[in-house]
Order: structure tokens, then C-alpha cells, then sequence
């Protein structure tokens, strides 16, 4: 199984050579593709001589993945993005293990692991809650409750083909549209480990910390994807208890660390 990783990037990173290294310890056999400006497409390619570096079409980052995907369609049977100052992580493996059977068949598959808060320097701050069983998902979603972060995910080619690309018209939740749609068009999921594969960066000037545009787009994602989806509410509320119940070690070790604060709090902290 070939699998892509694709980093939108505008080159001026100072974390990105930390990211590509990241991406050849972690899933060493993987196709990393840089999208980044014209102008940074040759000072990149020599510098990381091992990736991919093709042109960025414009219109924002989401564009940019869907290029380096469909530039790249000839050669790969899975694949993720990761942003130009997260990592992966060593148990990366465990998910492309998990989705390699439905990438070789050409069947849809989503698999995805846990994902660590790292700070600017890269000390930990926690972790992301996430879905200890996909069957709940849609249930999750309809309450926005996202069971699945983007950083941890690997997707078989076959979900690009069912489902499409990234939506780009979304500037800052793209990803979270991006799975909720193959969530509710029936795409499996699969939780291949609630260990921490990627490590997600929490830092000063990120653009998921403008509170307020991120909310109007998960709004705008909701009207979009017609939510909340028509589940009963009983299942809604064993979906949301056992979602918390899972991820009370890592509900504590952020009160530990940060006080009684959510993700969102947490988010704005970071600088």
C-alpha cells in the first residue's frame, strides 16, 4: 500500500523541517508532498530532497490538499495531511496497519488513533477526547462532539472517490466537514488505536484560534450537512456519556495541567 501525506505549507514554517522529519521516522514508506507557493517550490525541493514539492494552485489550504492529492492520484492507496508544524507520531503505524486491508481491496475506510497537544516548543499539554467506538460517530456529530481529529486519520483512496475532496469553501474547519460528510455518507470508521499518533500544535497566530470565524463555520458546516442527524435521543445521550466516560483520564490530565478549562479555552491560552 502507498500512502500519501500531503502538507500545505507557504514555506516560512519553523517547525516544517521538524514536521517532514516527523513524517520519514514515522511512516518512512509514505509519499511526502509539499503544496506551497511558486516561489518556494524550488528552495523547498532542495531542501528536502526526499519530498515532493508541487506548486499551489491558490485558494486556500483546502485547494491546496485537494492539488497535491489529484497531482499526485496515480500513486497512492491512502492518504492524510498533516499541517506544516504538527507531527506524527512513532504509533502513526498502527493506523496505516488498520487501513491497508480496505486501501488493497479498494474499499472506503477511515481508521484513526489518538492525537497529543504539544506547545510551541513541543512540551505536552494533553490530549484530544476521542470516539472509542465509530458506530457512535454520527451521534457525536449531530451533538458536535467531533469523535475524530484529521491528525490522527488515515482515509482509503476509495473515500476521495465516494465522497470527493475537501470543501474549499470552508477556511477553517474543512477537515471537520471533511469527515462529518463521510460520516453520515456511510464511510466506516474505524478506531484502529487509542493511542496518540500525531501531535497536534497549539501556538501563537494559528488560525483555529479566531474563536468567533471558527464557530460561524461549524454553523455553516451543520446547515451544509444537514445536522443534527435524525438519531433518537436516547442514543444521542448513551453516545455522549460514553464518548466522556472513555476520555475521563484525558478530561483529568487536563485539569491537572490547565484547571477546568475546555479545548476551546485551552486553544485561546496557547501563544
Amino acid at each position: 500500500m502507498r500512502l500519501a501525506v500531503v502538507t500545505p505549507t507557504l514555506g516560512e514554517s519553523r517547525w516544517l523541517a521538524e514536521t517532514v522529519a516527523s513524517v520519514a521516522t514515522c511512516a518512512p514508506d509514505a509519499m511526502h508532498v509539499l503544496v506551497a507557493p511558486a516561489a518556494a517550490v524550488a528552495p523547498l525541493s532542495e531542501k528536502f530532497p526526499r519530498t515532493t514539492v508541487l506548486p499551489d494552485p491558490g485558494g486556500g489550504m483546502y485547494a491546496a490538499i485537494n492539488a497535491g492529492l489529484v497531482a499526485s492520484a496515480g500513486v497512492w492507496d491512502a492518504f492524510t495531511y498533516i499541517n506544516d508544524d504538527d507531527l506524527l507520531l512513532p504509533d502513526f503505524s498502527a493506523v496505516v496497519r488498520a487501513v491497508s486491508p480496505a486501501a488493497r481491496t479498494r474499499a472506503p475506510l477511515i481508521a484513526y488513533g489518538g492525537v497529543r497537544l504539544i506547545d510551541a516548543h513541543g512540551a505536552r499539554l494533553g490530549a484530544i477526547p476521542i470516539s472509542p467506538a465509530p458506530r457512535l460517530n454520527r451521534a457525536l456529530y449531530s451533538q458536535r462532539l467531533e469523535p475524530v481529529y484529521q491528525h490522527g486519520t488515515v482515509a482509503t483512496r476509495a473515500v476521495f472517490e465516494s465522497v470527493g475532496g475537501f470543501d474549499t469553501a470552508f477556511r477553517l474547519c474543512g477537515d471537520s466537514e471533511y469527515l462529518a460528510r463521510a460520516c453520515l455518507h456511510g464511510i466506516p470508521f474505524a478506531c484502529a488505536t487509542r493511542r496518540e499518533v500525531a501531535a497536534f500544535r497549539l501556538r501563537a497566530g494559528q488560525l483555529t484560534k479566531n474563536r468567533a470565524p471558527m464557530g460561524a463555520e461549524r454553523d455553516r458546516v451543520d446547515k451544509k450537512l444537514g445536522l443534527p442527524a435524525p438519531t433518537p435521543r436516547q442514543e444521542l445521550r448513551v453516545a455522549r456519556w460514553r464518548f466522556r466516560l472513555a476520555n475521563l483520564a484525558i478530561y483529568a490530565e487536563r485539569i491537572r495541567r490547565h484547571g477546568f478549562v475546555t479545548f476551546d479555552g485551552l486553544l485561546e491560552r496557547a501563544g
